[in-house]
This record gives structure tokens, sequence and C-alpha cells, in this order.
């Protein structure tokens, strides 16, 4: 008996742990992301402007000089900037859905990375947007 409540425990604790998902980064074309010194966020003007604060903590853990603001007012000079869609959802609290992080080139506008997390539809889970998104980030650059 106990054997099967721990199975049934594990498969459980399993289970809902695949509740939300951060797949594996996108990479597209040769350029490293440590070849890159600084980094500019782009605030999503119909996003959460704390999804971009939490965006710039987890790119300054990457060693990278990080400024963010609205796009008309990046620098020229910035080696790539982000641009962000977070999707927000109700059930007793505001929760975040989903979150699409794009890594583009500054010089030449081409996506370089990309990372997301999805929330499951089936068990919706209220995960830390702030957790998440350092995860995302991170993912990117664990490629």
């Amino acid at each position: 008996m106990r054997k099967i409540c721990l199975l049934v425990g594990v498969s459980l604790a399993f289970w809902l742990t695949g509740c939300s998902t951060v797949p594996p980064a996108q990479h597209y074309g040769d350029t490293k992301l440590d070849s890159y010194k600084s980094a500019y966020v782009v605030i999503a003007a119909k996003g959460n402007p704390n999804v971009a604060a939490y965006i710039v903590t987890a790119l300054a853990h990457h060693d990278l000089k990080v400024n963010s603001g609205a796009l008309s007012d990046k620098p020229s000079d910035t080696g790539f900037y982000v641009t962000y869609q977070d999707h927000w959802n109700w059930d007793l609290a505001v929760y975040l859905d989903t979150l699409d992080v794009q890594f583009m080139d500054n010089t030449t506008g081409k996506l370089i990375a990309s990372g997301s997390f999805r929330n499951s539809k089936l068990f919706e889970s209220m995960p830390s947007p702030h957790d998440k998104t350092i995860e995302v980030v991170d993912s990117i650059f664990a490629k």
C-alpha cells in the first residue's frame, strides 16, 4: 500500500509540474549570444511593464549592459534588442498565461534567438511572472 501511495504521489507531482512549460529556446543564424556586450529591452506598449524589468534583471545576470525604454529610444550602438509579448488570464487572480521573448540583432534587425513560456490549458497554474521570465531568458542563453 505504501508503494502505491508513493507511486501515486510521484505521478501526481510529475503530472502537475508539467502544467506550465518553458520549452527549449530557438537560435537563428550563427551569432553567439556571448559575443554581445549590451542589450536594450523594448517595453511593450500593451504589456505588463514589470515583465520588461524582469528581462532587464535576467540579462544583467548574463553580464550584459542593459537599458530599457521605447523602441524609438533604442541606442544605435546596442548589441541586440529584446521584444516580448505577455498575455495574462484571470481565475480568482490575474496570472501569466504566455510569454514570448525575442532577441533581435540591432544592426540587421534579424531575429537571433527566442524563448517562450506556456501555461497549461488543462491545469492552469499561477506561476511567478518574475521566475518564469527569468527562466525564459536563461533558456535562451542555455543553448
